[in-house]
């Protein structure tokens, strides 16, 4: 059987090599009720000291070993014939109390050991939960005086049947010849092998969850019973604003899967993240929905099909020097009800010269759709024949200024910090590959905008003006002796079109200023007295409305457009240079 490493769930190097002191980890409670002699367990998470040494002090645990789970890939060849498989006994890890030399050096969550007690004892502690982690090798019943698979139980129930947690699994034989036993004996040198009471695999023998028992199989592979999870957790990484985990059905019918976030045993704050729920279509943005403390949903999932949970984080709402972390739980809601539990983690942000939100530009569009008619003196819009859409681009500083741009040139610079200038020749030699973003909607003599009044978020007034002479003024044509400015003798200049009283001399004036006032607001219907619905988003996009004043193009009323716009957070860079 070819094996499926995506669920094989080897102890996560990547994440013990990740810088740790970075991270809260959230921890849940565990218990460990051992008799005495020989027991086999599963342990669900790793404890803070995890050294067999400081794991086991004051406790009558002596001896213990780590079963090598993956043991068949580790030991076994092919004979002569290439067919049948040889197998070495099995391996495990070992730890004696004050044996320097020992072979087994702590224990992590998500595999199974044999403890050996003087005495019955309980062992609480907390830890970081881990996924299980299970290779199976062939192992007929007749052989288990050499072989075995030794498999952890994790249910949401103390007990569950033998038949309803692992009679889906791939690696049982047939209900008269399948076999699960429990580990026994007083010897600390030699475990022994008892067979459970009514151990047939098709009978509804109650098996205890963090118990590990040793099976029998028909083949090799990877299988960590019904749930499988690809992944140590979900881990927001410095500066990630995304995170996900896998989800397998690994049964062979229709299984519901739970899932719900719950509070860390060690005090952590839980992150502000939301997830994304399932796509309406593939032309639909997508959804996301906050996540708070005991939040749960439920996915239903196929045989051997899998399912990815994505979640983002809003890092504005990150406190310096708070431990964010939490718990997701995955239960089976079917006959099974394994649990399996994994961290949800956020590592400190580096230091950094990234914008913080809303900081950075903003690109968009507005799409102008109602105007009001050149005959009408009350300048009230009504829809046009069609609609009006151009680019649109501000910046929001730290300090909350935002300016309204005409242009910008962007580009990153060797240290990765993306960075704006106002004209791209400005931009220095560190920054490569700068590229130049503008728009028709403003002048090109006015290429930075101040806000005159308001909030990004809530709502926004710009004010700027097309000179009489600007280069780019409708009403000028350089070539043309109409439109030069200058009176009839083409040596004196015309009378300024600014100044109203000048349309009723003899000459009247040929250009004058076209004077613009843009403003956002992001209140529903454009209504300032309805609540303002702006918040981080993971897609950081944001939407409202826009009334353009236009003054200067008729002598009557002004021109007043209405419409909408949309923005998104493109680069997060704090200042434009």
């Amino acid at each position: 059987m070819k094996k499926d490493t995506r669920y094989l769930f080897l102890p996560s190097i990547a994440a013990l090599l990740l810088p740790l002191s970075t991270f809260a980890l959230p921890h849940v409670q565990e218990t460990l009720a051992l008799e005495k002699g020989w027991n086999a367990v599963y342990i669900e998470s790793t404890a803070d000291e995890p050294a067999c040494e400081d794991f086991f002090r004051n406790t009558p645990v002596i001896a213990a070993a780590a079963y090598r789970s993956d043991a068949d890939a580790a030991t076994s060849q092919y004979d002569a014939s290439g067919n049948e498989i040889v197998q070495a006994p099995i391996v495990f890890l070992q730890w004696s109390r004050g044996e320097k030399d020992s072979t087994l050096q702590s224990i992590l969550g998500g595999g199974t050991f044999l403890l050996f007690a003087t005495n019955a004892t309980t062992i609480s502690f907390a830890g970081v939960p881990a996924a299980p982690k299970t290779t199976w090798r062939k192992v007929a019943a007749s052989e288990t005086n050499e072989y075995f698979n030794l498999v952890g139980v994790s249910s949401a129930s103390e007990t569950v049947s033998i038949n309803n947690y692992f009679g889906e699994g791939p690696f049982g034989l047939s209900k008269t010849e399948r076999a699960i036993y429990s580990i026994v004996g007083n010897d600390p040198n030699a475990p022994t092998l008892k067979n459970a009471e009514q151990a047939a695999f098709g009978r509804s023998t109650p098996i205890y969850s963090g118990k590990a028992y040793a099976l029998t199989s028909t083949a090799y592979g990877s299988w960590p019973g019904i749930i499988g999870v690809q992944g140590s957790g979900v881990a927001f990484g410095d500066n990630n604003n995304y995170a996900s985990i896998t989800v397998k059905n690994c049964g062979t019918t229709n299984h519901t899967f739970r899932f719900t976030v719950v509070a860390s045993e060690s005090g952590e704050e839980l992150p502000p993240i939301s997830r994304a729920l399932p796509r309406v279509d593939a032309f639909s943005a997508q959804q996301y929905t906050n996540v708070s403390e005991s939040a749960e949903w439920t996915v239903s999932l196929d045989s051997d099909r899998d399912s990815e949970q994505v979640f983002s984080i809003d890092r504005s709402k990150l406190e310096s020097g708070t431990e964010y972390g939490a718990i997701l739980v995955i239960d089976d809601l079917g006959p099974s009800k394994m649990r399996v539990r994994v961290p949800i983690t956020v590592a400190e942000e580096p230091e950094t010269t990234e914008a913080k939100f809303p900081v950075g530009l903003w690109s968009g569009y507005i799409q102008m759709e109602t105007v009001s008619r050149l005959d009408d003196t009350n300048s009230i819009p009504v829809k046009a024949g069609g609609t009006l859409k151009m680019s649109v681009m501000m910046h929001v500083a730290p300090d909350g200024a935002v300016k309204l741009l005409q242009r910008v040139a962007a580009g990153v610079d060797t240290n990765g910090t993306p960075r704006l200038f106002r004209e791209l020749e400005s931009v220095p030699a560190e920054v490569q590959n700068a590229r130049r973003f503008s728009t028709v909607m403003m002048s090109i003599d006015n290429p930075v905008v101040e806000k005159t009044s308001g909030t990004f978020g809530d709502s926004l007034a710009f004010d700027w003006t097309v000179g009489e002479k600007a280069s780019d003024n409708p009403f000028r044509h350089a070539w043309h002796p109409d439109h030069d400015g200058l009176s009839a003798d083409y040596k004196s200049a015309a009378p300024s079109g600014d100044n109203p009283a000048n349309y009723a001399g003899v000459v009247k004036p040929e250009l004058w200023s076209i004077t613009n006032r843009m403003e956002f607001s992001w209140h529903e219907n454009n209504d300032p007295h309805k609540d303002v619905n702006f918040e981080w988003t993971p897609s950081e996009k944001t939407a409202g409305f826009v009334t353009w004043t236009v003054e200067g193009l008729t002598a009557k009323q002004p021109i007043v457009s209405l419409g909408v716009f949309v923005l998104q957070r493109a680069i997060k860079a704090a200042e434009v240079e």
